[in-house]
């Protein structure tokens, strides 16, 4: 009996051993590609551990810089943050991959507003992750009169005190609304004159994440994000933020899944695990831009769903619009343009 219990210890110790050699099962890999600091960083680990996978987050600091980034297929990233003004030119050339939706359940939560907008009306392609709009932020202690127009921007006496975003289209939808133009129907005439415009504009910098500039007092003004000035806000006080009269521009920011993903599936869990009410909700509260997500509201602070810098009234949504869908042609144009602008 004792040589019985002894033998069945070690067959025990045995397949312990055996099963303590077998090498840990390789955890999948999401290769997402988003702009800096955009989703709080518990939540990817909390989806890492869910889904047994690793995230690996790289980054674009504009939407040409994520055109690029996504231009060859495969390109190596499974999710991408394409913005509304993009996304059209992204599935015409084939950089998306359909979506499935019966593996997103949780689109149902996405508000009835933001569903099926013009640059991707089936939501084929993508399903909106957060929205917002661009203005003029300032600091009040050293503007002694509000600015409330895009000529201020453009005066080269404030401008050099301030920044510009790094970004064709958006800066010259700015200078366009002077006079009362817009991308989507632009003429070579109206071009040369924003080009003049922009070009006799000095900025301190052209930069799509001025925060730390304006939060050392570095600079006074600067075009920006309304969610990126109500972080800055956070941290000071004293910094305002306003739509010009002239309108701005009204943007959507987008979760796409990169044509070639080789993680498919897990790209749809990560999708969907985003459209989770307590998951955007909590993402709003760490990044400070409006969620599409109507269920998420429940989730969202208080003072951030109040925060018209964050949420902005009616009446300044009234006067937004989206950059719209550029003709071949006119897109040509500006971006030559853009070029001579940030070679001057």
């Amino acid at each position: 009996m004792k040589k019985f219990l002894l033998l069945a210890a070690l067959l025990a110790a045995g397949c312990s051993a055996d099963k303590q050699a077998e090498p840990a099962a390789e955890k999948a890999e999401l290769h997402l590609l988003i702009w800096s600091e955009y989703l709080d960083q518990s939540l990817i680990e909390e989806f890492e551990k869910e889904a047994n996978a690793v995230v690996v987050v790289d980054n674009f600091d504009s939407s040409e810089a994520l055109r690029a980034k996504i231009d060859h297929v495969p390109s190596g990233f499974d999710v991408v943050v394409p913005s509304d003004e993009i996304l059209p030119d992204l599935v015409a050339d084939g950089k998306l991959e359909k979506l499935d939706m019966t593996k997103l359940p949780n689109f149902k939560n996405i508000g009835a507003g933001f569903r099926g907008l013009s640059y991707d009306p089936n939501n084929e392609y993508s399903v909106p992750f957060h929205w917002g709009a661009t203005g003029i932020a300032y600091d009040v202690k050293k503007l002694a009169t509000p600015p409330n127009s895009w000529a201020t921007l453009f005066d080269a006496r404030s401008s050099a005190a301030g920044t510009i975003l790094d970004d064709p289209r958006e800066v010259f939808a700015a200078a366009l609304r002077l006079d009362g133009a817009a991308l989507d129907t632009l003429t070579p005439d109206q071009l040369a004159k924003a080009k003049k415009r922009i070009l006799g504009a000095k900025p301190k910098a052209w930069d799509s994440q001025p925060q730390k500039m304006l939060i050392q007092g570095d600079i006074a003004i600067a075009q920006m994000y309304n969610g990126d000035v109500a972080q800055v806000a956070d941290e000071r006080g004293d910094i305002a933020f306003v739509i010009p009269k002239e309108g701005g521009t009204l943007w959507f920011d987008n979760l796409s899944i990169a044509k070639g993903s080789t993680q498919v599936e897990l790209a749809h869990k990560f999708l969907d695990f985003i459209m989770r009410p307590e998951v955007a909700g909590k993402n709003t509260n760490f990044k400070k831009y409006p969620s599409p997500n109507e269920a998420a509201k429940p989730f969202i602070d208080k003072a951030i769903l109040e925060n018209t810098m964050i949420y902005p009234t009616e009446a300044d949504l009234m006067r937004c619009t989206t950059l719209g869908t550029m003709k071949s042609e006119a897109k040509k144009l500006m971006l030559e343009a853009w070029a001579e602008v940030r070679g001057n």
